[in-house]
């Protein structure tokens, strides 16, 4: 099930930055929100219509994070797959509406769409000139935490040394650094990438394999794309890409991308020993000891 709307009753709270953004008027919000098996998640994200329009605001926990967001929005060029901003104001912003569903459930043609606006984007910003490395460098040290807890796990250990030393050649380009499928907005023409506030210049890799790595036909995925699926999505980004490395690299950089997003949700159970493993673990767990052996022989 895709994201779905809650109707607010009194959107008062959301008054004065409703006001300073699109200016005077009587408004009507919807909170977003979502199911994930068991869980209910509530955004702090509302679809807003004003006599102006119907937009977007969302509204940020953390300073740093709009910060982001905003850097981040004040680099893209136009007409790229992202919604265009209308403004911010202290801890929010808002943006144009984009009518359509997020890629929970996949098609074809959504993925062939999401691929497209992944390699605009990386062609926007050519992986391998020469970026700002502060968001890199800080993604780096926080990965190389993981390995001490993955001491009691040697194939693990070595695979994702692995992964850290390539992390550190990997050419740069503009990522969203939360580009999972939910993240992404698509009308049936075109594919939007939404919510950059993780948002930076990163390894080109890390992106598609955040993409890629949580989805699947298992239960324990919270999305569904199949194998052939997957292997279109990275066919059309490679195709769409102007300037690109071999496909044996790029192939190699993709599948240490998701085994990073593997391990992460393993290290986060052998963190929380207190945690019981379930099937998530082990489906995760298999996987990431599986591609490990491929990347190690």
């Amino acid at each position: 099930m895709s994201a779905f709307l809650e109707k607010l009753d009194d959107v008062s709270a959301l008054s004065e930055t409703v006001g300073s953004i699109l200016g005077p008027g009587e408004f009507s919000a919807d909170r977003f929100c979502d199911d994930f098996g068991e869980e209910h998640k509530r955004y702090d994200v509302f679809k807003i219509v004003h006599p102006r329009g119907v937009y977007i605001l969302k509204h940020f926990d953390r300073p740093d994070r709009c910060a982001t967001e905003e850097a981040v929005y004040a680099m893209l060029p136009e007409d790229l797959p992202v919604p265009r901003v209308i403004g911010f104001s202290g801890d929010s912003m808002v943006t144009e509406f984009i009518e359509g569903n997020d890629l929970k459930e996949m098609t074809d043609g959504c993925v062939s769409r999401a691929a497209a606006s992944v390699a605009e984007i990386m062609n926007a910003f050519p992986p391998g000139s020469d970026y700002d490395r502060t968001v890199a460098e800080k993604e780096i040290a926080y990965r190389a935490k993981r390995l001490a807890c993955l001491e009691g796990e040697p194939l693990l250990h070595r695979a994702y040394t692995l992964f850290l030393d390539r992390m550190k050649e990997m050419p740069l380009t503009l990522a969203n650094g939360d580009l999972v499928p939910i993240n992404c907005i698509d009308d049936g023409k075109r594919v939007y990438l939404i919510d950059w506030e993780y948002g930076g210049f990163m390894p080109y890799a890390l992106d598609v394999g955040r993409f890629l790595a949580h989805s699947g036909e298992h239960a324990v995925y919270p999305y569904r794309m199949n194998d052939t699926q997957k292997t279109l999505f990275c066919d059309r980004i490679y195709e769409a890409l102007h300037e690109k490395p071999d496909r044996s690299v790029f192939d190699r950089d993709v599948r240490l991308a998701v085994l990073d997003e593997w391990i992460m949700v393993v290290s986060w159970y052998l963190k929380n020993p207190d945690e019981p493993k379930d099937e998530t673990f082990f489906v995760y767990s298999e996987n990431a000891k599986a591609l490990a052996k491929e990347l190690l022989s």
